[in-house]
């Protein structure tokens, strides 16, 4: 192997880079507006969700539970008479939820079996699941409070046993690596993946089939230089490309944006590492089949960059996947990396996990290295 070969085709490549400026602007003008699309663009925090509360029972102690919905800051209220005008607003998007106050609620409630009605609009299921979850806090508040106020009730089932009047169930909750719940920290570190599947695939796969409509591959094919210089040179000047826009990103999340970072940059930079020499491989792999920018380009896109947004667990919780989409999720590279760098930065070193990540971004990196040395032709071959 010649060292002085795969310098001379590096050089090359850096000076292409520099006069097809669109290199540059993929390599950080592109993921800037990503990061901002992503950052304030994309949010699945929850902030306010209005309900509909319907109270049948029009008690002192049903009235109270209505309160609690109204005092939760989560929860903007509408009060509705009957379940049919409550009905009519959730069908028609007004409402997000309905709590029903059923008639004997106080009378029920006494005796610890009172039952409380939540319908959620379905079609919205990040909103249902919200909707749903605030309201059953606001009835643990509601249930807490009347506990500790029970004697102020007429007719309230006391005794002396404390277990027998404590709530049956009393909810606990408690969230750990991100309390602020900021889908934020969660979706601006998963974006590298967006973003070095863009620099990476896409990018390589491009500037690659450029080469073989303006025929300068077969200039190359006619000198000494040979496959695995080639690939190398290749590698090397948009690893530190792609690496290098790494870089420029981690800084705006950190530094810019203020996301937390608790794991080892050891970890960071070699998971980005490894993540960017699967996306280089395809994309030299994708371009070595297809040898046009527009083939290359719709291929990259769709088994590239969609699977990246779509099976990555970033957009989409891979667990709700059916069966067989989620085992296609284990053979996408950015499932991996996803799961790696959102790992660094919410909950630190999970060494398990950042050891069997790697391993299979450095197994995808390696089989797809191969492949694209296999498929590459080393002489020219004309029709004939």
């Amino acid at each position: 192997m010649n060292i002085n070969i795969i310098k001379t085709f590096v050089k090359k490549e850096f000076i292409q880079i520099i006069r097809d400026f669109s290199g540059i602007i993929t390599a950080f003008v592109l993921p800037l507006i990503l990061l901002f699309l992503f950052g304030y663009g994309i949010n699945f925090d929850t902030n306010t969700v209005k309900i509909g509360v319907v109270n049948l029972d029009n008690t002192d102690i049903s009235r109270d539970l209505e309160q609690s919905f109204s005092n939760s800051r989560y929860l903007d209220v509408v009060s509705f008479n009957n379940v049919k005008n409550a009905m009519e607003a959730l069908k028609g998007g007004k409402i997000r939820a309905i709590g029903v106050i059923p008639v004997n609620f106080t009378k029920k409630f006494k005796t610890n079996s009172g039952e409380i009605q939540i319908i959620t609009d379905g079609s919205e299921p990040n909103s249902a699941k919200f909707a749903s979850s605030y309201m059953q806090g606001a009835v643990s508040s509601f249930i807490k409070y009347e506990d500790e106020n029970k004697f102020n009730y007429a007719n309230y089932v006391y005794s002396n046993d404390k277990t027998q009047n404590a709530p049956k169930i009393t909810p606990v909750q408690r969230t750990w690596y991100n309390p602020s719940l900021l889908s934020l920290y969660f979706i601006l570190p998963g974006s590298l993946s967006i973003i070095m599947t863009l620099t990476g695939t896409i990018l390589t796969a491009l500037v690659v089939a450029k080469e073989w409509e303006e025929y300068n591959m077969e200039i190359l094919l006619t000198t000494e230089i040979t496959k695995g210089e080639f690939l190398i040179s290749k590698y090397l000047a948009y690893f530190i490309l792609g690496f290098l826009s790494v870089l420029f990103c981690l800084f705006i999340i950190i530094f810019i944006c203020k996301v937390p970072f608790r794991g080892s940059y050891f970890w960071l930079f070699l998971a980005s590492g490894l993540f960017m020499l699967t996306g280089i491989g395809t994309g030299l792999l994708i371009s070595t089949v297809m040898k046009d920018r527009f083939t290359s380009s719709q291929i990259a896109g769709t088994i590239g960059f969609m699977p990246a947004m779509m099976l990555s667990g970033l957009i989409y919780e891979i667990d709700s996947m059916p069966y067989l989409i989620k085992m296609l999720s284990y053979c996408i590279p950015a499932k991996y990396y996803v799961s790696t760098v959102t790992s660094l930065f919410l909950s630190g070193n999970v060494f398990p996990d950042l050891i069997y990540n790697s391993c299979f971004l450095l197994l995808f990196s390696i089989l797809l290295a191969f492949l694209t040395y296999f498929l590459m032709q080393e002489r020219l071959e004309y029709d004939t």
